[in-house]
């Protein structure tokens, strides 16, 4: 993600290994099953090489489509991108969103992960999913920080722009009225 001159980078991941956990119990039960027959069949050192040669490529599959997919918090927006060759990127203001949802199943609680959903403003009901993030909770607390610091910067910053343009007036007025500008000449 390129950032904005002021914007800053508040936290990237991608979905937890523990979203995966299923799958990687199935791959390990399956790579066992396979070593076993193999071995069955062949021999036993046979066997045992083909299981951890297929539970090495699942693991490793599993671990490229989890890492295609990534999570960015910035001080100004929120992303999620996902692919490799191909990419999909899907951001928005944090200014804009204005509902947060955090689904997570027993199983999710257990494993302390979660889906996080972020509704936004627009006529096209935009939703930004970030699904098996670790530390869900965490997640939600530092959008919502994050959402505050941004519109407290920025309603100090229309008070600020403000009182200068109070100040460029008051320099205006007439002498009479205790400033020292354009000698009467009105606004």
């Amino acid at each position: 993600m390129d950032l904005n001159d002021d914007e800053t980078q508040i936290f990237s991941t991608s979905p937890s290994w523990r979203s995966q956990f299923g799958k990687h119990v199935a791959v390990v039960v399956g790579a066992i099953l396979v070593g076993v027959v193999v071995g069955l069949i062949a021999e036993i050192g046979i066997g045992i090489a083909a299981g951890v040669v297929i539970a090495l490529v699942a693991v490793g599959l599993l671990w490229a489509e989890r890492s295609r997919t990534t999570y960015m918090v910035t001080s100004q927006r929120i992303q999620v991108r996902e692919g490799f060759l191909s990419k999909e990127v899907q951001q928005t203001r944090l200014d804009r969103i204005q509902n947060v949802t955090l689904d997570q199943s027993v199983a999710d609680r257990l494993l302390r992960i979660g889906t996080v959903d972020y509704d936004t403003a627009g006529d096209d009901g935009s939703r930004f999913r970030m699904t098996g993030v670790a530390n869900p909770d965490a997640l939600v607390r530092l959008v919502d920080r994050t959402q505050r610091s941004a519109f407290d910067s920025e309603r100090d910053r229309t008070a600020r722009a403000e009182a200068e343009a109070d100040a460029r007036v008051r320099g205006r007025t007439s002498p009479r009225e205790g400033g020292s500008g354009d000698q009467g000449q009105g606004i």
